[in-house]
């Protein structure tokens, strides 16, 4: 699996085009409750497709990077958006 990207990455900044049709707004969501919702919106993607997550939970960053290495979707970058959101950019896997 890639390395996340730099979060200075121009292509990952909040104007950018990306190829996502989902987000998944979970503030106060904890581990628990944030990866069955980041499940639950892959089953409506295709593979391929980008998944932003917006989280304030400090320990999202890890949560979320160690789900993608167990889980094989690649994790394209982590942004501090403000001190208290979290924004993580997730490609779903293919098949």
């Amino acid at each position: 699996m890639n390395s996340p990207r730099r979060t200075d990455d121009p292509s990952l900044q909040p104007n950018a085009t990306l190829d996502m049709t989902q987000t998944v707004a979970a503030q106060g969501a904890m581990c628990a409750l944030l990866t069955p919702a980041i499940k639950g919106k892959f089953q409506e993607m295709s593979g391929g497709q980008i998944l932003e997550v917006r989280v304030n939970d400090p320990t999202a960053r890890e949560d979320i990077a160690s789900w993608c290495r167990l889980s094989g979707h690649e994790l394209l970058a982590a942004i501090d958006e403000s001190p208290h959101l979290l924004r993580v950019f997730i490609r779903k896997r293919q098949g």
